[in-house]
């Protein structure tokens, strides 16, 4: 029986809980540790006793729209120091996290007895329990041997045949966010496409209709307005990964054009900008 531990009990923390527990015929030792005591269901020495150790915590945007870090390196920093303090050896450290190129493999040189895993998810808040059960693939990246053994887990949770990358850290970092930012700039688009559309008074429906039944375009976020009610994108996900790679890119001296335009479009969709209500998660919590 594999031992389970979980940092971070929000939407993804509680998803990988549900994915490997009895009530979906799984038996596993989970454990979960929380910074609110009364989301915690074992101390942080408990959860750091056992074979992987998922890390679920929020990385939101600073007010320049870069990622803040703090977080998940207070984390990390207190993961070393209970595992010196007990003089224990280092489980598998998966980081689900989004994050920008770098920033693990920056970790992993920090702490050199820590194996880390970068391993993002692709979870959406309503349906977080459904989504990891039935996920289609799953991204590794870190150093092969660790890698290896979080394929050994999850191949044994989901069978064999279960599609896994296992890949570098950079890859892994880039993979979540060339998704999270497509399906962005996917809601941008087909949001001005509808505004065309009630211009000329066509039917958006039809158009719809002709446009899913290209087999190249998948039918995922095309929804107008969206599953809120609401037209462009908000939550705790979108809003701050296209500004962090936004921002990122630019500290690479690469104007992202496109993504730009998608986040001026969605700033003009929303200009209430209610994912800045989701304090800690989406945005900096100053208080």
């Amino acid at each position: 029986m594999y031992r389970i531990g979980i940092i971070g009990k929000g939407f993804v923390g509680s998803a990988v809980a549900h994915g490997f527990s009895n009530s979906v015929g799984y038996q596993a030792d989970i454990r979960v540790y929380d910074k609110e005591k009364n989301k915690s269901l074992n101390t942080l020495t408990e959860v750091l006793d056992t074979d992987y150790v998922f890390v679920s915590v929020p990385t939101p945007s600073n007010p320049d729209g870069s990622i803040n870090l703090k977080i998940l390196e207070d984390c990390i920093e207190e993961i070393n120091q209970s595992l010196e303090n007990t003089n224990s050896k280092s489980p598998i450290i998966l980081i689900r996290s989004t994050i920008v190129p770098g920033t693990s493999e920056r970790i992993q040189n920090k702490y050199k007895n820590l194996k880390i895993v970068f391993n993002p998810e692709f979870l959406t808040e309503r349906s977080a329990n459904f989504d990891f059960i039935s996920q289609t693939r799953f991204i590794l990246g870190g150093e092969p041997e660790n890698v290896e053994k979080v394929s050994e887990l999850y191949k044994h949770r989901f069978g064999s045949s279960i599609s896994i990358i296992e890949t570098n850290f950079q890859s892994a970092e880039l993979i979540k966010y060339v998704c999270n930012n497509y399906f962005a700039m996917k809601v941008s688009f087909l949001n001005e496409m509808k505004l065309v559309s009630d211009a000329v008074n066509a039917n958006w429906d039809d158009v719809i209709e002709g446009f899913l039944r290209d087999g190249r375009v998948g039918s995922s976020h095309t929804q107008v307005p969206g599953p809120d009610g609401k037209f462009g994108f908000g939550g705790s996900c979108f809003p701050k990964d296209i500004q962090a790679m936004i921002n990122f890119s630019k500290s690479l001296n690469i104007v992202p054009n496109v993504l730009i335009g998608a986040w001026e479009t969605n700033l003009s969709l929303r200009p209430e900008k209610d994912w800045e209500e989701l304090k800690g998660r989406a945005i900096v919590d100053d208080d």
